[in-house]
């Protein structure tokens, strides 16, 4: 079997993540014809279909599976170098919500020459590896680690995980062997988090604890621990003023918790991700808040 031509593997990838032609054709700037045309000759040289047309949508067979898992972004990364810095497409990032929503949003906002083009997802720190993984996205953020020989992650950012409550669970809980039972607001992905804070404060010996509410996104735990419905353990930087919360500590050292960005190994950076990264190491344009990286104190008894 001969090597596909590259530009039919980069329509294919095109056509697997948009799940149509038409879409594909849009992206690409090309015909529907055209694009049509390299996937029948990729599958020629393959010698196996690709996709299924069920309705309007194509469905990508085990084959297609296989190697769209298999490029990685090896079709986007000999496009990129093909064409110089294709700086006209939109910069794709793919970062979990918390530090995507308070740390980066802001940073992205502020900055002229990284918002002119520009799509920010916030997916799960397994859906941030594998979109990277993928091709799908310039760079990622996760808070949690990982390793593959495909993957390089660097670090960018600190994050202090702390303790947050109302006003009276803070005065309950202003000392440290009164957290028993205690009620705490939950997230998504939050039990990395808590896991974490609990082994520093606690170490193997957990207290008990139970869930009194689950949620999706910071904000609405946030609001449900202002209510005086439980405590929940957040990043620092997004406990909000004047809300009546505070972060309950007991003299111990900070907790951090280190934020990587995620990238393809050896693949081409973009000057835009380069531009990020270097923002976020240096720290001078992140929100007030997290640059001082200081929590308010919890109230007097």
């Amino acid at each position: 079997m001969d090597f596909p031509d590259l530009p039919f593997l980069r329509t294919f990838v095109t056509v697997y993540e948009s799940r149509g032609v038409t879409e594909a054709a849009a992206r690409l700037h090309r015909t529907q014809p055209t694009v049509s045309y390299q996937l029948r000759r990729l599958e020629e040289t393959l010698g196996a279909p690709l996709f299924e047309r069920r309705s309007a949508r194509l469905v990508p067979t085990p084959l297609a599976d296989r190697l769209f898992r298999f490029l990685g972004g090896f079709a986007r990364d000999v496009q990129a170098v093909l064409q110089g810095d294709a700086e006209d497409r939109p910069l794709e990032i793919a970062a979990v919500s918390g530090f995507g929503r308070y740390v980066l949003f802001p940073l992205l906002r502020e900055s002229e020459s990284l918002h002119r083009a520009l799509t920010l997802r916030y997916p799960s720190a397994e859906e941030v590896f594998r979109q990277v993984l993928e091709g799908q996205v310039d760079v990622g953020f996760s808070f949690r680690s990982t390793v593959h020989p495909r993957l390089t992650l660097t670090p960018v950012h600190e994050e202090q995980l702390v303790l947050v409550a109302g006003r009276t669970w803070a005065r309950r809980l202003r000392v440290q062997e009164h957290f028993q039972d205690v009620p705490l607001v939950t997230y998504d992905e939050g039990d990395y988090v808590v896991g974490r804070w609990l082994g520093h404060h606690f170490g193997r010996r957990h207290p008990h604890w139970y869930s009194t509410a689950h949620f999706e996104e910071l904000e609405e735990v946030l609001e449900w621990v202002a209510r005086g419905r439980g405590v929940a353990v957040v990043p620092g930087f997004c406990i909000p003023k004047g809300r009546g919360l505070s972060v309950v500590s007991w003299g111990k050292p900070a907790l951090t918790n280190t934020v990587h960005a995620v990238q393809r190994t050896q693949a081409p950076v973009r000057p835009a991700v380069a531009e990020l990264l270097a923002r976020l190491r240096d720290g001078r344009e992140l929100p007030a808040e997290v640059r001082r990286g200081r929590s308010p104190r919890s109230p007097a008894p």
